[in-house]
């Protein structure tokens, strides 16, 4: 009865914040201005994804009423991240500023996997705890950017990220008990109210940085746990999409010799909605079914217990395919070349 309540007092409270925080981000000149750069047209409010941790921090109260311990290093990270964040939506924040908080909090939360997945026997081998450390640190860092990355659409960070709580709900439910059932839960009610403000035509709110990256590392935390629960590494695929759009752009815009930490507009969505009006909701549905469609097939496979190997080799074929398809598209939208207009910006 009480976690029905809570979520119930969940919701109330994130869209009384939202009632409260609109006006005040206008009257504090809170928005995303419209430039050469942006896909929308009109100033928007932004940092609207402060109720991510919200929504997070009722999350932690439900521990009060259970039988599990606080996760403290997940909870100190995650606060770390959106604190700053937040702070970073107000006024830019050096690069360098955000990727240490971000390496603190990430560290924080390997820590936290550390004690949820008894790893003390691989602190017997110092060398193989340090690698899978520095493996982790590289692999969650850079996929919390990944996701920062994607908010670059109305409705597409959504997408995503409703399409991968799908997946981990099938997993969870179906495959293998990885995570707390109400972490999925109090992850998805924001993603659903922030869904009803930005995934529209002309979009209410954006969630900033605070919101993708405090969403970021909440699902990368739960990628993670999969991971070490089952060891099997094809799940990492369950965010095909974010890997072919944010990874493989950042990838072109490197061999084009580019500052990837430079604001653009070259991922393909953004060629699709701004150079050839495509309706961004629209394609925000594509990338978001692009990656159910890998994710049911992971979840199939898994559930009738394939060949650990048989399922790495399916996927990464797939997503190869995929992603050489992806650049003869990109290519075709770019005007026939994919390096030589960027090397002359």
């Amino acid at each position: 009865m009480y976690e029905a309540l809570l979520v119930i007092a969940t919701i109330a409270v994130i869209l009384l914040s939202l009632k409260l925080y609109f006006p005040f981000a206008e009257k504090r000149g809170m928005l995303a201005g419209v430039n050469h750069r942006s896909s929308h047209t009109k100033p928007v409010i932004t940092g609207a994804g402060f109720i991510f941790y919200i929504s997070y921090v009722f999350y932690i109260i439900s521990f009060v009423f259970s039988t599990w311990d606080v996760p403290w290093p997940l909870f100190i990270g995650i606060s770390i991240l959106a604190v700053v964040s937040f702070i970073d939506d107000l006024k830019d924040l050096w690069f360098f500023i955000r990727l240490v908080v971000q390496i603190l909090a990430v560290s924080l939360m390997l820590y936290q996997i550390y004690i949820e997945f008894s790893m003390e026997p691989f602190a017997m081998n110092a060398s193989l705890l340090i690698i899978l450390a520095i493996v982790g640190l590289i692999f969650s860092v850079g996929f919390v950017n990944l996701y920062n990355f994607m908010d670059g659409l109305n409705g597409m960070m959504a997408g995503i990220t409703i399409s991968a709580l799908a997946i981990f709900a099938l997993i969870d439910f179906f495959v293998v008990d990885f995570v707390d059932d109400m972490l999925i839960i109090y992850t998805a009610i924001p993603t659903l109210i922030f869904a009803f403000f930005n995934a529209r035509r002309q979009a209410i709110c954006f969630a900033g940085d605070v919101g993708a990256i405090v969403l970021g590392f909440v699902m990368v935390y739960m990628l993670i746990s999969l991971l070490m629960q089952t060891g099997n590494v094809v799940y990492i695929f369950i965010f095909a999409s974010i890997y072919l759009e944010a990874g493989m752009t950042v990838i072109q815009r490197l061999l084009a010799g580019q500052n990837i930490f430079k604001p653009h507009r070259i991922h393909m969505f953004q060629l699709l909605c701004n150079e050839h009006k495509h309706h961004h909701v629209k394609i925000s549905v594509y990338y978001a079914l692009n990656q159910l469609v890998f994710g049911a097939i992971i979840v199939t496979m898994n559930y009738f217990e394939v060949n650990d190997l048989v399922q790495n080799l399916t996927v990464i074929g797939l997503f190869s395919v995929e992603t050489v398809l992806y650049f003869i598209y990109k290519r075709k939208l770019m005007g026939g070349h994919l390096l030589e207009s960027l090397k002359n910006k």
